[in-house]
């Protein structure tokens, strides 16, 4: 990972890479899946767009997961309001076991966790980007968890990003992919959110769907840009 809100990484010309959507604190699932699909870490690289915590989700997990050397994740929504939390130090147990007994983002893993589990998951986090941008300029593909600004061409997005602007901040963490082309990009993988019209995709978005489940990318960018969208996210 690098401290930076923009991730730039080459073609994968040795292996395969992956997406994930919403984990959901699933880790375990995710291991034993990507066992099953021969992930080699040496070759293959896996992407996360999506929400990485919930329910009763293991720390430990998430930390390994994402210091894994072959694991790249966009920042989400959630990471941010936990790094939010923690921006003036770390809140006591009563604040955390209030906010988890409200339903914060699932707070309950966080309830469970110790001092010294909850400072090095804060800490991954704030070095997770923004947005991956895999390619060349032209022929890159983007990962945003949300999406980003009607009209925006990707390196315009990347540009806002670098900067600090705070449209293409808050549309990159809480917006919503719209059915539009983007230009300067071949395909932007976002997660999949229930405000979007799923009937059909017009545009070079692509939702991927929740689940600890990685899908192929070649598979995805192979598919027609017009597609009923049950085909696109499953």
């Amino acid at each position: 990972m690098a401290n930076s809100s923009v991730l730039c990484l080459p073609r994968n010309r040795v292996g395969r890479d992956f997406i994930v959507g919403d984990v959901g604190g699933a880790f375990d699932e995710l291991f034993q899946a990507m066992q099953d699909v021969d992930f080699d870490p040496g070759r293959d690289r896996l992407i996360s767009v999506g929400h990485l915590l919930a329910g009763q989700a293991s720390l430990t997990s998430c930390i390994r997961f994402l210091r894994t050397p072959s694991v790249f994740a966009v920042l989400s929504n959630g990471e941010q309001d936990l790094i939010d939390l923690f921006a003036d130090g770390p809140p006591d147990d009563e604040a955390v076991e209030a906010l988890a007994a409200h339903g914060y983002h699932g707070m309950a893993w966080l309830a469970g966790a110790g001092h010294q589990q909850r400072m090095q998951l804060v800490a991954t986090m704030r070095l997770l980007p923004l947005a991956i941008s895999v390619g060349d300029v032209g022929g890159a593909t983007g990962y945003v968890h949300a999406g980003l600004p009607q009209g925006e061409d990707w390196q315009e997005f990347l540009a806002g990003l670098r900067q600090g602007e705070e449209r293409c901040v808050w549309t990159a963490l809480r917006g919503v992919a719209g059915d539009h082309q983007v230009a300067g990009v071949e395909r932007v993988f976002v997660c999949y959110t229930p405000e979007w019209d799923l009937t059909h995709r017009h545009a070079n978005l692509v939702a991927v769907a929740p689940g600890p489940l990685p899908q192929l990318i070649g598979d995805m960018m192979a598919a027609p840009k017009l597609v009923e969208a049950r085909e696109v996210v499953q």
